[in-house]
C-alpha cells in the first residue's frame, strides 16, 4: 500500500503500481515530491509578482510549477458585493508565493444534506474574498513558448467546491501524469467563482447583478487571455473545460448576450452540463426576500453593509436550515440558487436559446454526458422528481416511472438515470444539436467499482473514488 500526498490530501492506493487516471486523465493527480521554489521562476504580472507555491515532480518524472492564489479581481466586499467583478486586480506589494490556506480562499460554501459527501454534508466554510486562481506550468516554460491552455471550471451544485479541490471531484492535473516520452506540454488554470448566496442571488433589484458565478468565470478566463503569455501560454489557444455546474457555467457563457458576447476562449469541453430546465421567477423573488428577512435588511444597499459573518449565516440558513418544500436540493426550487434568466446576461432558458440560434457560433465544441453508478442516490424516485419539478402531479409521476422500467428493488438506479437525463443528458443533447458537426460527442460511464481509492484530507474527511 502506497501513500501519495498532494497538498492537504493523502490518498491510499489499494493496488500498487496503478495510478488513478480516468479516461482523459482528469482525476486526482499524485506527485512524488514537492518543494518550495526559488525566485528564479518569478512572474511579473504588472499588478503583482508571483513565484511558484510548489515545485512538484509528477509520478511521470516531470517538474511542475504550481502558482497558487493569484488574484484575478478585487475582493467583492462592501459596495462591490452583488456587483460584477472589478478588474484589473488591486496592486500587491512584495513577492507573492500563494501560500494561503485553501479552506480560507474557497468561496463561501455550504454542502447541502443529501450530497454524495457524507462527511461534508451540513457544513459551511469559505470566504467572500475568494477571486483567486491557480496556474500550473511545466518547469522551464517561458514567455513566447505559446503552450496550449486548459482552463478548468469546477463543479458541485453551484453551492460548494473550489480551485484547490483535488480529492472531491474531477481535476485536470492528472494530465501531467503521462509517460516521460510524451513531449507535448500545456498549462492548466483553475479558478474560484461565487457560490450560494454571494454567487447566485437572483436579481429583482436593478442596483445589483445576478449570475455572479458566471461573471466571475468570465473575468477569470479574461485574466487567462490577458496574462497567460507571462507563464508561456498561448492566449489564442485556450480551451475551457468543466463538469456538472462548471460545464453549466461554460454553457451559459456560450448563451450570454444571446450569443453575441465576445468570448476569451477558443474551444469548450463540456461534460454533463448541469442546466436544470426551469425559469421560476416567483421562486427567485422568494429567495431574495428570504435573504432580506434573515439579514434584517430591506434592500440590496443594506445587504452591502452587513458583515461577512451575516453572509455566512444567511447562506447556511438557506441551504441547511430552510424547509425544502416544495421541491428541494441545491438544484431544486427549494433553494433556487443557480444561474437564472436575468434579462441582462442571460435572456432565455438554454433549450430555447439553442433552438432559436441565440448562441455563440464561433466556439469549437466537445460535448460529454457523465453517467455514474447508483451509489448514494435517494431511494424514492418521486422525491427526486419533485426536487426538480415541485408541482408535478401523481399522474405525471406515474408516466415518468413507466419510461424507466426498472425492477422495484432498484429505485436508486431509476432515480439516478432520470436525474442524469433531466439535468445532464438533455442539456448535452441540446448543445450537440445546436452545434451540429462542429462538435464531437462522447458518453462516459462508470460501472460498479472494481477498485477504490480512499482520500483523506488533513481534517480527517474521507472520499471514495471509483474506477
Amino acid at each position: 500500500m502506497e501513500l501519495i500526498n498532494y497538498h492537504h490530501f493523502t490518498c491510499i492506493q489499494t493496488k500498487p503500481g496503478q495510478i488513478l487516471l480516468l479516461s482523459f486523465h482528469l482525476f486526482v493527480t499524485a506527485f512524488a515530491q514537492s518543494s518550495h521554489p526559488a525566485h528564479r521562476d518569478l512572474v511579473d504580472l504588472g499588478y503583482a509578482k508571483h513565484v511558484p507555491t510548489w515545485v512538484n515532480i509528477s509520478t511521470a518524472g516531470a517538474e511542475i510549477l504550481n502558482y497558487d492564489n493569484i488574484r484575478y479581481a478585487h475582493p467583492p466586499l462592501g459596495q462591490k458585493r452583488f456587483r460584477k467583478p472589478v478588474t484589473p486586480p488591486p496592486r500587491q506589494r512584495g513577492i507573492q508565493d500563494g501560500n494561503l490556506t485553501s479552506w480560507k480562499t474557497d468561496c463561501l460554501s455550504a454542502a447541502p444534506i443529501g450530497m454524495p459527501f457524507p462527511l461534508l454534508n451540513g457544513s459551511t466554510w469559505g470566504s467572500e474574498d475568494c477571486p483567486y486562481l491557480n496556474v500550473v506550468v511545466p518547469k522551464g516554460a517561458r514567455e513566447g513558448d505559446k503552450l496550449p491552455v486548459l482552463h478548468w471550471v469546477v463543479g458541485s451544485a453551484y453551492a460548494f467546491d473550489g480551485k484547490d479541490w483535488t480529492g472531491f471531484g474531477l481535476n485536470a492535473l492528472g494530465n501531467f501524469n503521462r509517460p516521460k516520452n510524451l513531449t507535448d506540454q500545456f498549462i492548466i488554470v483553475t479558478h474560484n467563482y461565487g457560490l450560494g448566496v454571494p454567487g447566485w442571488l437572483p436579481k429583482p433589484d436593478e442596483d445589483m447583478n445576478g449570475n455572479l458565478g458566471v461573471w466571475d468565470t468570465l473575468a477569470a478566463v479574461e485574466w487567462t487571455k490577458k496574462y497567460i503569455c507571462k507563464f508561456g501560454g498561448d492566449p489564442n489557444n485556450i480551451t475551457m473545460i468543466g463538469q456538472s455546474a462548471g460545464a453549466g457555467i461554460i454553457t451559459w457563457l456560450l448563451l450570454a448576450k444571446e450569443g453575441k458576447l465576445e468570448l476569451p476562449f477558443d474551444q469548450a469541453w463540456i461534460s454533463s452540463p448541469a442546466l436544470p430546465p426551469r425559469k421560476d421567477l416567483e421562486r427567485s423573488r422568494s429567495v431574495y426576500e428570504q435573504v432580506l428577512n434573515v439579514t434584517g435588511c430591506d434592500s440590496v444597499r443594506c445587504l452591502r453593509r452587513v458583515s461577512e459573518g451575516s453572509m455566512h449565516e444567511v447562506n447556511e440558513n438557506i441551504f441547511l436550515e430552510s424547509p425544502s418544500s416544495p421541491g428541494g436540493g441545491s438544484l431544486g426550487a427549494g433553494v433556487g440558487l443557480t444561474p437564472t434568466v436575468d434579462g441582462e446576461l442571460l435572456s432565455d432558458l438554454p433549450a430555447n436559446a439553442f433552438a432559436n440560434g441565440k448562441f455563440n457560433k464561433k466556439i469549437k465544441q466537445v460535448i460529454g454526458s457523465w453517467l455514474s453508478s447508483d451509489r448514494d442516490m435517494p431511494a424514492r424516485f418521486p422525491e427526486v422528481v419533485r426536487a426538480n419539478i415541485p408541482n408535478v402531479s401523481n399522474e405525471s409521476l406515474a408516466t415518468l416511472s413507466s419510461r424507466y422500467p426498472y425492477p422495484l428493488e432498484l429505485p436508486e438506479k431509476l432515480a439516478w438515470d432520470w436525474t442524469t437525463d433531466v439535468v445532464f443528458g438533455c442539456s448535452a443533447g441540446n448543445i450537440a444539436g445546436a452545434y451540429g458537426n462542429k462538435i464531437r460527442r462522447f458518453v462516459f460511464t462508470i460501472p460498479r467499482p472494481r477498485m477504490v481509492w480512499i482520500c483523506r484530507t488533513s481534517s480527517s474527511m474521507i472520499t471514495l473514488q471509483y474506477l
